[in-house]
This record gives C-alpha cells, sequence and structure tokens, in this order.
C-alpha cells in the first residue's frame, strides 16, 4: 500500500507505530498495522495476550531483516545519545511469576548439595553435565556465580592475553599470525597497535610448532572491550567486531572452543574481511561486564558488531550519524555442526548469506566518506595554511625592508670597530714579537757567555794532551788521527788515543769556535768548572741536565763521518774506539744545530699537543664525516 493514500488517521497510527518500534520500513509497519500485532502493541485488545518465548540454550537472536540487531546500537558507554543496554527479564509479569519466585529459593536449597558435589567433580577433574530442573515447562539451568580472580592480574590486556594463551594451549592451535610468521610469510595480520606480542613469540620447549599444530585460531585483539569497540567504531577503518564469549562452567565451551574456534573456513573468512576478534571469559571483569552490555544470557556466546546508520524517531529515512550497532548474537552450543547456533557452518553460512552482503558496502562507504572528509579537511587546512602565508609573506617583506636598513647601519658600525680592532691586534702582534725577539736575542747572548766559559773550561780540563805519533801510550791506546772541516770551511787535525772518550773529541771541535784574542787565551782558561760544578766529564753532564740542553742541544752542532756517512752522537763515558767508523781515525763534517728553531718548534708542537688534547677532551666520541 502507498503511504500517501492513507488518511490522516491511518498516518497517525503509521508515525505512532514508527516511534514505537524505533522506525523502520513504512511498507513494513502498514502490514503490521494490518494484523492483530497492532492491536496487542497499542492495547486495543488486551483479552489477546502476546505469546513471549523464553530464550533457551540453543537460540539465535535475529532483529529484522538481515538479521541486523540495529535495536541495541551505540555499544561505547560514553557515546552521546546512546541508549543504555537493559538487563534481559527472563521472567515477564504474570501467574507464573508469582508460583517462580518461592519455588526458585526452594531449587536452590536442593541444589547445595549439588553444588558441593559438583565443586568436589571439578577438583578430581572428573567431567559432569549440567543438570536441568524443569518448572512448568520453563527449563533452568543451575550455574554457580562466577567471580574474578584475585590472584590474576586483573588489568583487561593481561585478563586478555591469559585468555588467548589458554585457548591455544587447550585447543593445540596456534594464532593466524603465528602460523604466517613461522611460515616467512611477513603479511600483516590487521591485528593492529593493541595486538599483543603473542603472535610474535617464539614456540617454548614442548609448544606445538607450526607445522604440528592441531589448527589455526583468529588473531584476537588484546586490550580492553572499550578499546576493541572504539577501534571498530573507526570510521578511518571501520571494521565488523566478532565478540567471543565462554564460561568455564558450561559444558558446551571445550567443544565449541575445538570445533567452531578452529574451524579454517570460519576461520579464513573472518581474516579475508579484516573482522577484528576480541574474547574472553567472564570470570574476569572485562568479560563480564561486555556479556551485560551485549546481553548474553547463555554460553559459548558469539555476537558481531560494525557501524550502522543511527536510527531516529524523528526520521523516516533513518540515516544521520553512523554508530556502533549489534548486527547478531548466537549463543549456545556448537554440535550439531548442521543447526547448532555457535557451530561454524552456522556463523559462516550466516556470514556469508546475510551479515556481509548488508554491512560491508555501508562499511565501505563510511570509510570513503571519512576519507574524503579527511582530504576536505585536509584541503581546507592548506588554503587557510596558504592564507596565512600570504599575510606572512607581506608582515615578512615590511620586516625584511626593516631588517636591511637596520643590518646597513649595525654592518657600518662593525666594520669600523673591526678596523680599529684588526689595528690594534696589529700593534700588539708587532710590540709582542719584538719582545720575543729581544728576549731570545738576550737568551742567546747570555747563552753564549756561558757557552764560551764551557768551552774554555774544556780546553783546560776535558781536552787531554795530543799524544806524539812515535811515543806508544799503551795506557791511551794506540794513536789515531781525526780530520775536523768546519762549517766556514776551516780544517782541523788532532792526534787521539782509542781510549780517550768521545767527549774529548766534541770537547776539541767546540775549542774551534773560541775567537782568536788575548782575552781568549789559553793560558787565561778556568782551572775551576764554571757555578760550582763537579769536576771533570761529571760537572759538563751536570750542567747539560741543569741547562735541559743534552747532547747536540748543548754543543750546538753535530759530528758526521763525511764517509760512509753515519752521525757520531754523543754519549757520556763512551770511548773513541766504541765508536764505529773512528776506530782508525777518520774525516769528521761539522754540521750546526739551531738550538733557538728547534726550541721554537718544540713550543710550537707542545701548543698543538695542548691543543688537540683539548679538542679530545670536548670530543663527544662520534665519528663524523669531517674526521673521516
Amino acid at each position: 500500500m502507498d503511504p500517501n493514500s492513507l488518511s490522516s488517521s491511518q498516518r497517525q497510527a503509521l508515525d505512532q507505530l514508527q516511534v514505537i518500534t524505533n522506525g523502520g520500513d513504512a511498507e513494513v509497519a502498514i502490514s503490521v498495522l494490518d494484523s492483530r500485532a497492532a492491536d496487542i502493541i497499542f492495547d486495543q485488545n488486551p483479552s489477546a495476550p502476546l505469546s513471549i518465548s523464553r530464550p533457551s540454550e540453543t537460540t539465535t537472536t535475529h532483529v529484522e531483516n538481515f538479521d541486523i540487531d540495529d535495536s541495541e546500537q551505540g555499544l561505547l558507554g560514553n557515546e552521546p545519545g546512546a541508549r543504555g543496554f537493559r538487563r534481559t527479564n527472563l521472567y515477564p509479569s504474570s501467574p507464573l511469576l508469582i508460583v517462580a519466585r518461592p519455588l526458585r529459593f526452594i531449587l536452590a536449597i536442593l541444589a547445595f548439595p549439588f553444588h558441593i558435589l559438583r565443586t568436589l567433580f571439578r577438583l578430581l577433574r572428573i567431567p559432569l553435565p549440567q543438570l536441568p530442573l524443569t518448572l512448568s515447562g520453563l527449563t533452568l539451568y543451575y550455574r554457580a556465580p562466577s567471580a574474578p580472580r584475585p590472584e590474576l592480574k586483573t588489568d583487561p590486556r593481561s585478563a586478555a592475553e591469559r585468555w588467548v594463551r589458554s585457548l591455544e594451549e587447550e585447543t593445540g592451535a596456534i594464532c593466524l599470525s603465528r602460523v604466517r610468521s613461522r611460515s616467512g610469510d611477513g603479511a600483516s595480520t590487521g591485528v593492529g597497535p593493541s595486538s599483543s606480542s603473542l603472535t610474535s613469540r617464539p614456540a617454548k620447549q614442548g609448544e606445538a610448532a607450526a607445522d604440528d599444530c592441531d589448527g589455526i585460531l583468529p588473531d584476537f585483539f588484546v586490550g580492553s572491550y572499550e578499546e576493541f569497540a572504539r577501534t571498530c567504531a573507526k570510521e578511518t577503518d571501520a571494521r565488523i567486531g566478532c565478540v567471543i564469549l565462554v564460561s568455564e562452567e558450561h559444558d558446551d565451551v571445550p567443544e565449541f572452543k575445538r570445533s567452531t574456534l578452529t574451524d579454517p573456513t570460519f576461520v579464513r573468512l573472518m581474516q579475508d574481511n579484516n573482522f577484528l576478534v576480541w574474547g574472553g571469559d567472564i570470570r574476569d571483569r572485562d568479560a563480564w561486564s561486555a556479556s551485560q552490555k551485549l546481553q548474553a544470557t547463555t554460553y559459548p556466546f558469539v555476537a558481531f558488531v560494525a557501524l550502522q546508520p543511527r536510527r531516529s524517531p524523528s526520521s523516516r529515512a533513518g540515516t544521520t550519524q553512523a554508530t556502533l550497532t549489534i548486527l547478531s548474537r548466537h549463543q549456545g552450543p556448537s554440535i550439531p555442526a548442521a543447526s547448532a547456533p555457535t557451530s561454524a557452518k552456522t556463523l559462516v553460512s550466516h556470514l556469508n548469506d546475510q551479515l556481509l552482503p548488508r554491512v560491508q558496502p555501508f562499511l565501505t562507504r563510511i570509510r570513503a566518506q571519512a576519507v574524503e572528509r579527511e582530504n576536505l579537511k585536509a584541503l581546507e587546512s592548506a588554503q587557510r595554511e596558504h592564507e596565512r602565508a600570504i599575510r606572512a609573506e607581506q608582515d615578512r617583506a615590511f620586516a625584511e625592508s626593516q631588517r636591511k636598513d637596520k643590518d646597513r647601519i649595525e654592518a657600518r658600525i662593525a666594520e669600523d670597530r673591526r678596523v680599529a680592532e684588526e689595528a690594534r691586534r696589529r700593534e700588539e702582534a708587532e710590540r709582542i714579537e719584538r719582545e720575543e725577539a729581544e728576549r731570545l736575542q738576550k737568551e742567546k747572548e747570555q747563552w753564549e757567555t756561558k757557552r764560551m766559559i764551557w768551552r774554555r773550561w774544556g780546553r783546560r780540563t776535558l781536552l787531554p794532551r795530543e799524544p806524539r805519533p812515535t811515543l806508544a801510550e799503551p795506557a791511551r791506546g794506540k794513536t789515531i788521527r781525526i780530520g775536523v772541516r768546519m762549517p766556514d770551511g776551516r780544517r782541523g787535525v788532532r792526534f787521539f788515543g782509542e781510549g780517550d772518550s768521545l767527549t774529548a773529541v766534541y770537547a776539541f771541535v767546540d775549542t774551534l769556535f773560541i775567537p782568536d784574542g788575548k782575552e781568549f787565551s789559553s793560558d787565561s782558561d778556568p782551572a775551576v768548572p764554571p757555578e760550582g760544578a763537579p769536576s771533570g766529564e761529571e760537572g759538563l753532564v751536570k750542567a747539560m741536565y741543569d741547562a735541559g740542553r743534552v747532547g747536540e742541544d748543548w754543543w750546538g752542532f753535530k759530528l758526521v763521518l763525511s764517509y760512509p756517512r753515519r752521525d757520531i752522537i754523543w754519549e757520556t763515558g763512551k770511548r773513541i774506539a766504541d765508536v764505529e767508523g773512528l776506530k782508525a781515525g777518520g774525516q769528521l763534517v761539522i754540521e750546526m744545530v739551531d738550538v733557538g728553531a728547534k726550541a721554537k718548534a718544540k713550543g710550537k708542537a707542545k701548543d698543538i699537543g695542548e691543543s688537540k688534547a683539548g679538542q679530545q677532551d670536548e670530543d663527544d666520541g662520534y665519528v663524523t664525516e669531517e674526521s673521516d
């Protein structure tokens, strides 16, 4: 019937029915008005009571077409406008309730011995089936109240991870992502950032390997139920959620775990369609809260949730905003496999035939709209950024003009300061250089004066008497002839005994630097060592170490054998006979040593070493490209 052809009273009744039923299709509402159901709804015929079917252990909740139970929308408790969940009243107000309440009290007293027996059987690990108690055609199942386990961690993430681990151990199966990771497949599992490390943990000793496992399990979301619901409700990544609740006190749960949760077809179907799976035992606080929100009445319990258009009483078309909605509930045993509400075959058939064809197009549209909104926001943000950039560019141009004027003035002032500073530095450097040159010259003159005194003392004390070639002196050994060529071309020749010290040869060469003249006559040479030093070669060595100049730094020259060329290094107490190349005499060449330049080089090397040491102290230990 066409809604436009209704009368005003019929139209009013149609609107009232749609408000009561929370919206819906107009044609369906018209067909309801034509039947007796409208009289029952509007209480026009109270003598015809509405038959209420009580939920049983084997019922599956389906509401509206395509099994979409969108009467329970807004699964997130803090979502604005969402309706709170109501507790299911299994016993409506009727004469049966008056009889049932006293009998329930009596049955509780009678069930107490059974409870003790059940506890004993559990301790002995003997399976005990549930015992039905029949009351006036209503079958009740006794179940002891569940309580959280205080000895374990009660946070939702730990509880979910513990339940997944126990599920793997009980079924001998492993999560699908672990099968892929062990087989080398690096494909994403789609579990999300809150997934547990269970899917990537290595197999322990005695645990089933990927090839030896009894089956595969879905990739469970490890976290709280609220986090799971928020993840499903993300419009940018809207997904269908599967909630699995079990109770170890129900005998149907072990078979459900072994047959349904490990069914490859069921697991692959959810994996291929990017389902988000969450599960738990109602003995845990978070799973118990989820069972209350989802109105679970028996276990095992499976519910599918996803974003659906929110139904508004003022809107006939119905879609104003997407909200998380319970799509369907399945609870009860999983056997027989062909018809049980929680069997894998029933769930797969439900998903393929009803849920996926209805929900996936909407989720695809929601994701596309979310992406479009994000792109629109990005475009608007880019436009605002562009306008802001234009204004900032104008402000920057004005500030740049001011900065350039200021920079010109500061540059002129800085240039004048730099020129004045360079002139001051240059004058300071010249002054320091003059003072350094004067100091070095003064030190050189003082050193030359000191060395001249030591030369004259050495000529008198360290230089032995020249042996006669014709007169043998056994104490001094064989007489050898040593020739010396000075840097200015002068030559000197002297005879030494091979037992004479090498210091005598150096002292002889040192005397050649004494100028001629009466004031430098050998008769006036000092007989006592200068500066109160000990006599002999020992006093010379002491003077060297006191002055900090040993060897060629003290003498100011070094002796080199002309052929073959070889340096004659001075050593205290060494004899001429012990010097390689001078045993039979020889020709020596004198090479001057610039002690001042050498001292400067040492000072510069010392400064460089201190600078490098400072850099090493400041080094952070990292190797950079520049250091390479």
